[in-house]
């Protein structure tokens, strides 16, 4: 994998804006420790870090083809495919990389070409010819772009501290942002947590053209497309489904360097694992997490897989004090605020994977999303059941199913407060935030931690209408559960789970990571299959624990969904007292210099903590401590403004020209 940067309609000299791109190339170095180069034309100004995946000799960028220039995230698997079109066409190749098959793409197709794409990938693309430049991204937002405004122009970078280096540029909070970003986990459209800064949003291309303002094409929209060959039975969905995985493994397997995969103990990764297994034809290793809090380890279930698979398995096992020493730096690279230190062992394991000589692994992100893995979408289905049945006798025994990895849901004392909660819906849960009516109810609260100075408040009328701005337009012929599964793909995944979670943690060792189930085929024929296949019941990705129940341990297939969690609140108190990670960043001071909270609701919130910390600490302090905390991180490190650049790739290219 790799990063970009770009400058557009800047008037500095050649000289100038090569040197700006270089270093905004320093600040994104680990995205690309294997080359770096820039190309850099009157009014223009690319740049390029590599990870070096397919062609690893001659597949530098800037690529340049005749008057026409392309920085790449990414990769697109079906390259090989869509190199054969093109050569049936007359087209000529020079390398066989995947970045020039999508520069003559995009030359010959235009924004039509991504329509083509198997891929995860954010690009710029610029044609000397019309002097336009477009800014994409992939369908479902793997790959992260950002655009500012800059002087009389715009400048590009696949992460936020590449612009720091920039003259002028001095990163802030936009507590509306923050807050909204609170309340689901990411901000909605382009917006980002900060001023003046925003994102290329998923499956679209921002067109750049003289004399024009910019604008925004969508080329993708989830369940738009013209449904393929439907299975009529259940029976033939899981025989589809077998396929449709084993061919997304396969096509992310296309490398010429060593592949391996994340081992989390869950169905998901155990099915991609248990695909690979069978169509590796290199180096194949797994790698695992496990947690020496028994409350979060799932290494008797990673066992069971390594044991099956006989793979050669490196396991990082975690303790408070990894997630404790840790933190800041997996914050640094997610540039955020975050909600709970899940992002740490990744941030740890995808160093371990780096240290093992592995630079590409495949893991089981996507499946919650396609195949209805998470509690929301049995949440929704049981308060629906109670709405149509007010009297039934049943709805204590739901409550218990709800959650079966959480003790205390089947504590008899706790069913009357649980149900009360859940009966708090009953009137919203089919309204425009379908399931995360709960995400936004539980988060409600760091609005009253706001500084009161930035007049923030929660106003219904602002969220739906904030929701309401990013669906489409067929939105009502999606059933209940399809419209959760579009926005929980517009929020959790694209906002949170592929980027604090994915992007910036694996890319933070320059390690690429891949997801088969987010492979687009297989995305949208799921999209299209009935309710019943994916969620009968109560019972979680039914398809995908039937369709692969031959093959697995039944202790994995048939064991509860386990969230993949971290310890939170209970990293930062060894022996009871706050760390000095905590005391430095949430002290009066602190919060008073960053100015986006309020110090007295702060100081009553740790002040609670100081009394001691019970066993059990529920989601909302959890959530509230991991939000505070990132957030002072993150924003010292944007006030601190650039580290120094790491840019000491072994291969340079130079493609600097004057006309």
């Amino acid at each position: 994998m790799c990063g970009l940067v770009g400058l557009l309609g800047n008037d500095d000299s050649a000289e100038a804006s090569r040197g700006q791109i270089v270093a905004m190339l320093g600040q994104l170095a680990h995205r690309g420790p294997d080359a770096h180069g820039c190309y850099v034309l009157p009014g223009m100004a690319l740049g390029h870090v590599r990870l070096s995946i397919i062609d690893v000799k001659d597949g530098h960028q800037p690529f340049v083809s005749g008057r026409h220039a392309l920085v790449y995230n990414g990769e697109i698997f079906n390259y090989i495919e869509l190199r054969a079109e093109l050569a049936s066409l007359g087209e000529t190749f020079q390398t066989k990389s995947d970045t020039e098959v999508l520069l003559l793409a995009l030359i010959r197709f235009g924004i039509d070409a991504l329509r083509k794409c198997n891929g995860q990938f954010a690009f710029l693309y610029y044609s000397s010819e019309t002097r336009t430049l477009w800014a994409g991204r992939d369908r479902y937002g793997v790959r992260p772009l950002y655009v500012m405004e800059h002087r009389r122009g715009h400048a590009f970078a696949s992460e936020i501290r590449a612009f720091d280096v920039l003259p002028g540029t001095r990163r802030t909070f936009e507590p509306n942002h923050v807050l909204e970003h609170g309340l689901f986990w990411n901000t909605l459209s382009d917006r980002t947590v900060y001023k003046g800064i925003r994102s290329v949003e998923a499956g679209t291309v921002l067109v750049f053209e003289p004399g024009r303002p910019p604008r925004c094409q969508r080329y993708h929209q989830l369940g738009e497309g013209t449904p393929e060959a439907m299975p009529t039975s259940f029976a033939e969905a899981k025989a589809m489904l077998r396929d449709k995985l084993r061919t997304a493994v396969s096509l992310r397997l296309r490398s010429d360097v060593p592949v391996g995969a994340y081992l989390s103990g869950g169905i998901d990764s155990s099915v991609v694992a248990l695909l690979t297994d069978e169509l590796r034809t290199d180096r194949f290793q797994t790698f695992s997490v496990a947690f020496s809090d028994p409350q979060y380890d799932e290494s008797r279930y990673q066992r069971m897989m390594v044991d099956r698979l006989k793979t050669d398995c490196l396991t990082l096992t975690i303790d408070y004090a990894a997630i404790r020493d840790n933190f800041e730096q997996a914050v640094y690279h997610g540039e955020r605020p975050i909600f709970r230190t899940a992002p740490v062992p990744l941030y740890l394991l995808a160093k371990a994977v780096r240290a093992a000589g592995i630079r590409v692994v495949l893991t089981g992100e996507g499946a919650d999303e396609i195949l209805w893995g998470y509690d929301a979408y049995k949440e929704i289905k049981l308060l629906r059941f109670w709405a149509k049945f007010p009297q039934s006798k049943l709805r204590p025994l739901l409550i218990r199913k709800l959650y079966p990895h959480l003790a205390h849901y089947s504590d008899s004392k706790q069913l009357g407060l649980l149900r009360m909660f859940y009966e708090g819906f009953l009137g919203s849960y089919d309204n425009l935030l379908v399931g995360l009516n709960l995400r936004v109810h539980n988060n409600k609260v760091l609005a009253s931690y706001l500084h009161p100075d930035h007049h923030v408040e929660i106003d219904e009328a602002w969220l739906m209408d904030r929701v309401r701005a990013i669906l489409p337009p067929d939105w009502d012929r999606f059933s209940l559960l399809a419209r959760n599964q579009y926005l929980e793909m517009r929020t959790l995944l694209q906002g949170y789970l592929l980027s604090s979670q994915g992007d910036r943690m694996s890319l933070a060792h320059g390690i690429e990571g891949r997801y088969p189930f987010l492979d687009p085929t297989l995305v949208e024929w799921a999209f299209q299959l009935p309710d019943e296949y994916k969620l009968p019941l109560l019972s979680q990705k039914h398809l995908l624990r039937e369709a692969f129940r031959p093959d697995l341990p039944a202790e994995i297939i048939d064991r509860p969904k386990q969230p993949y969690q971290a310890p939170d609140l209970k990293a930062f108190f060894p022996d009871g007292k706050l760390c000095a990670l905590g005391e430095q960043h949430l002290s009066d001071k602190a919060i008073d210099d960053v100015g986006l909270f309020d110090k007295e609701m702060v100081a009553r919130f740790l002040a609670k903590w100081r009394r001691g910390i019970p066993e059990r600490i529920g989601y909302r302090d959890n959530m509230l401590f991991t939000f505070l905390l990132s957030a002072q991180i993150a924003a010292a490190h944007a006030k601190q403004g650039p580290r120094p650049s790491q840019l000491d790739s072994p291969r340079t290219i130079d493609g600097t020209f004057s006309t």
